[in-house]
C-alpha cells in the first residue's frame, strides 16, 4: 500500500460496498478503505450484492468490472435504477479505450486499473463522500 497524505474521511461511518470475484482484490481494498476509517461489506458477485437486504447502507461502490455472472456495467445499471442510487467507482485488470469510454458513458463515477493507486482511490471517495 502506498503512502502519502493521510485521508481524512468526508463521511468516517460511511458505509462502502466492494464488489470483485477476487478475494486478494477483495481484501486489499477492503484494507485500503478501513485504514481510511470508512466501513466495508464486500461482496464476490454483483448479485450478492444486490440480493442482500443490507444493499440500502452504502453510499458508494467500488465494483470491479470483469466479473462471472452480472458485469459491472450491468450493476452500474441496477443502481442506477435504486429510489437513492450511488456513486459507482470502477477497478478492472483489463483496461482499453472501449471500456474506458463504456465506464465515462455509463455514467461511473471513477475509473482505476488495477493494481490499485490507493491514494488516487481515497482520494476520489473522500471526494464523492463530501457531496
Amino acid at each position: 500500500m502506498a503512502t502519502g497524505p493521510q485521508i481524512t474521511p468526508a463521511h468516517p461511518s460511511a458505509t462502502i460496498a466492494l464488489v470483485d470475484d477476487d478475494e486478494s482484490v477483495r481484501m486489499a481494498l477492503s484494507s485500503s478503505l478501513r485504514s481510511a476509517n470508512w466501513n466495508v461489506i464486500y461482496y464476490a458477485s454483483a448479485g450478492q450484492l444486490l440480493s442482500d437486504a443490507r444493499r440500502s447502507k452504502p453510499e458508494l461502490v467500488v465494483a470491479d468490472i470483469q466479473m462471472p455472472g452480472m458485469d459491472g456495467f450491468g450493476l452500474l445499471e441496477s443502481i442506477k435504477r435504486w429510489k437513492r442510487p450511488i456513486p459507482v467507482i470502477f477497478v478492472t485488470a483489463y483496461v482499453t479505450e472501449d471500456v474506458r469510454e463504456r465506464a465515462k458513458n455509463n455514467g461511473a463515477a471513477g475509473f482505476f486499473s488495477k493494481p490499485v493507486d490507493d491514494a488516487r482511490l481515497l482520494a476520489l471517495v473522500s471526494e464523492l463522500l463530501k457531496k
